[in-house]
C-alpha cells in the first residue's frame, strides 16, 4: 500500500518536479474547463440568434403586410376570433408559423406582433400555436426594443439578449415597402446556459477520469522515486560523512605534523601564520625544527593540488624534513632540498618516469643562527621575503621543484647567506595569495601589489599585519572562489 502522506510530503527534487507537473496539469485542467464552458455559452447564444435570424429572415418574406393589415382590420378587438378555422387569413398565416417552427425543431413558438398605434400596444397577431391568440398584449423581454423597432420601420433584422430572452424579430413589409409587422423567433437563454452546463458535466466527469489515471499513476511513481531517492540519500548521506569524518581526522594528523604557532616564541621575537586551506584540509605547510638553543630550521611549503590530495604530499613533505633532519643536522638548507627531493622521488615512486608523475611541492627553507645573526636560505621556486630598515629585499629560490620526473633525479639548489639584525622581518608564503582572482576585474592579486602592501605596513607588529592580510585578501577575493590553499609565515627576528 502507498502511504499518500508520505508521498504527498516533498522529500526530494524529482518528488517536488512530479507533484508539481501534476498540480500544473491539474490547473490546466481546470482552466480548459471553465474557458470550454464560457466558450460553449457564448457559442450556443451565438448559434441561438444566428438560427432565430436565419428563421425569420426566410419566413418574414413569405408574408404579406397587407393581408396581415386586412386582418387586424377585420378584427379590431382582442377576443373576437376564436378559432384558427375562423378565417381563412389567419389558417394560411398560422400554418405558415407552425410550418416553419416544426421545419427548424423550435421549442418557443413563432410570433407575429404588430404595434397598435390608437391603443400604444404591442399586440400578437398570430403564433405557431394552435390556439389563437389574436390582439392579445405581448409582454416579451424584447417588447420595448419591437416597440422602437416598428415604430421607426426598420428594414433590417435585429438580434440580441434581453433578459433571459435570445431573441431574432424581422420585418413583415406590405407590398409598397412600409412595415407593419415583426416575426420573432425566441429561446430562452437559461435553456442555453443548461444545456452548457450539461456538456461541461460531460466534461469534467471524462476529465475527473483521466486526472484520477494520470494522478494515481503519479503517485505510484512519485512514492517508487521517493523510495528510491530516500535509499541514495541515505547512502549519500552516509559516503558523505564517512568522507567528511576521514578528512577531519586527516586534518587531526596533519594539525599533529605541522608545529604549534606557540614554537616560533623559542626563537623569534614575534611572528603570524596566515593559513587559509581552500578545502577543509591543506597542500600548503609551514615546518619548524629547533637545532640547539641558537639555531632553528624554518620552511613553507606549496605541495601540489589542495584537500585530501595535497594534505597527503604535505604529509609526506612534512615527515621526510623531520627525517632528514635528525639524519643530518648539520646539512645546509641547499643539501638538505637535494636529500628531500631524492626521498619525494623515491617515496612517490618517480623515478625514470617522464610523464604523469608531477606530483611534488615548492619550497622555502631556511636555517636561522641567532647566536651569528646568519640566515642560510634555499628555494624550490619559492624565495624568501627579507625587510631591513623598511626594505624589502627578495631573495628567489631555484627554478626547480621537489619531486616530479620532469627534472634530473640529482637536483643541486643553491644556498644563500643573508646577515640580518635584530627587528629584521622575514616572510615565506605559498602563491595561493597572490594567485587569487578578484578585484573589480577579476586579476590575480600579483606579488607586486603583495610586496607593496608588506612594505606600506611595517609600522604594523606582526599581529596587525596578518589581520590586514586576511582583511585585504577576502576584500580581493569577494564572491570569486579561492583557488588554492593560501599560507603566510611572518618572522621577526630577536
Amino acid at each position: 500500500m502507498v502511504d499518500l502522506r508520505s508521498v504527498l510530503r516533498p522529500r526530494s527534487t524529482a518528488h517536488r518536479v512530479l507533484l508539481l507537473l501534476y498540480g500544473v496539469s491539474l490547473g490546466i485542467c481546470v482552466g480548459l474547463i471553465g474557458w470550454s464552458h464560457v466558450t460553449q455559452q457564448r457559442s450556443l447564444v451565438r448559434n441561438a440568434q444566428a438560427g432565430a435570424a436565419g428563421i425569420v429572415g426566410t419566413l418574414s418574406g413569405e408574408l404579406e403586410g397587407g393581408r396581415i393589415m386586412r386582418l387586424l382590420d377585420r378584427y379590431d378587438t382582442r377576443g373576437m376570433l376564436v378559432s384558427t378555422m375562423q378565417d381563412a387569413r389567419y389558417y394560411v398565416l398560422q400554418q405558415a408559423l407552425e410550418r416553419g417552427a416544426r421545419a427548424n425543431d423550435l421549442a418557443a413558438p413563432l410570433t407575429l406582433v404588430h404595434f397598435d398605434v390608437r391603443k400604444n400596444e404591442l399586440q400578437v397577431v398570430a403564433t405557431s400555436e394552435a390556439r389563437p391568440r389574436l390582439r392579445d398584449r405581448y409582454a416579451g423581454a424584447c417588447a420595448p426594443a419591437l416597440i422602437a423597432f416598428l415604430r421607426e420601420g426598420r428594414t433590417a433584422p435585429e438580434v440580441g439578449v434581453w433578459g433571459d430572452q435570445v431573441a431574432a424579430f424581422s420585418p413583415v413589409r406590405t407590398v409598397q415597402g412600409r412595415t407593419v409587422a415583426a416575426l420573432i423567433a425566441e429561446r430562452s437563454q437559461a435553456a442555453l446556459l443548461d444545456t452548457a452546463r450539461m456538456r461541461t458535466l460531460r466534461f469534467v466527469l471524462v476529465a475527473a477520469v483521466i486526472m484520477l489515471l494520470f494522478g494515481w499513476l503519479v503517485i505510484r511513481r512519485v512514492a517508487d522515486l521517493v523510495r528510491r531517492a530516500e535509499v541514495e540519500r541515505l547512502l549519500w548521506k552516509a559516503r558523505h560523512e564517512g568522507i567528511c569524518d576521514s578528512i577531519a581526522y586527516a586534518g587531526k594528523i596533519q594539525d599533529a605534523l605541522v608545529p604549534k604557532a606557540e614554537r616560533y616564541r623559542e626563537m623569534f621575537a614575534d611572528h603570524f601564520i596566515l593559513h587559509r586551506p581552500k578545502d577543509l584540509v591543506s597542500g600548503d605547510f609551514h615546518w619548524y625544527h629547533r637545532l640547539s638553543e641558537d639555531v632553528c630550521l624554518v620552511a613553507a611549503a606549496d605541495c601540489t593540488g589542495h584537500g585530501p590530495p595535497g594534505a597527503m604530499i604535505a604529509a609526506i613533505g612534512c615527515s621526510l624534513l623531520n627525517e632528514l633532519v635528525g639524519q643530518f643536522p648539520g646539512k645546509d638548507p641547499a643539501e638538505l632540498l637535494g636529500l628531500l627531493n631524492e626521498r619525494l622521488v623515491a617515496a612517490l615512486d618517480q623515478e625514470g618516469r617522464r610523464k604523469g608523475a608531477g606530483d611534488g611541492m615548492d619550497i622555502a627553507l631556511c636555517r636561522i643562527d641567532r647566536r651569528q645573526r646568519e640566515l642560510l636560505f634555499a628555494g624550490a621556486y619559492r624565495p624568501l621575503y627579507w625587510v631591513h630598515d623598511g626594505q624589502l629585499t627578495v631573495v628567489n629560490g631555484d627554478r626547480r621543484p621537489i619531486g616530479g620526473s620532469h627534472y634530473d633525479p640529482q637536483r643541486k639548489f643553491t644556498v644563500h647567506r643573508v646577515a640580518y639584525h635584530p627587528g629584521d622581518r622575514l616572510y615565506l608564503f605559498s602563491d595561493g595569495y597572490v594567485d587569487q582572482f578578484g578585484g573589480p576585474e577579476r586579476r590575480k592579486f600579483m606579488a607586486a601589489r603583495f610586496n607593496d602592501m608588506l612594505v606600506a605596513n611595517q609600522q604594523l607588529d606582526m599581529s596587525a599585519q596578518c589581520e590586514l592580510l586576511e582583511r585585504v585578501f577576502q576584500e580581493w577575493k569577494g564572491d570569486e572562489d579561492q583557488l588554492d590553499d593560501v599560507m603566510v609565515l611572518g618572522l621577526q627576528a630577536a
